[in-house]
């Protein structure tokens, strides 16, 4: 049985590595978890992915023309699935 767990981040930044070069450009991008207190409406999405994961930072450097698809201040779904 495959187990996914998915999270609801923010991305709050995006910037230049310090490594980036013209043939590598590189870019940092930093997500925290979503939280909301609990509404008890279950349909409020914030508020049910908070109760889950309610603090989480998540940090990588990735290729400067995929971070540049994302957007500061906007939500992301991150799947975590087992690799084969």
């Amino acid at each position: 049985m495959t187990t996914r767990i998915r999270c609801k981040l923010i991305c709050h930044g995006i910037w230049p590595h310090e490594y980036t070069n013209e043939s590598n450009p590189l870019s940092k991008v930093r997500f925290g978890a979503v939280y909301s207190p609990d509404t008890g409406d279950p349909d409020d999405d914030n508020a049910v992915f908070g109760k889950a994961t309610p603090f989480g930072e998540f940090n990588l450097t990735m290729a400067a023309h995929v971070a540049d698809k994302l957007e500061q201040g906007k939500a992301y779904y991150v799947d975590i699935t087992p690799a084969a």
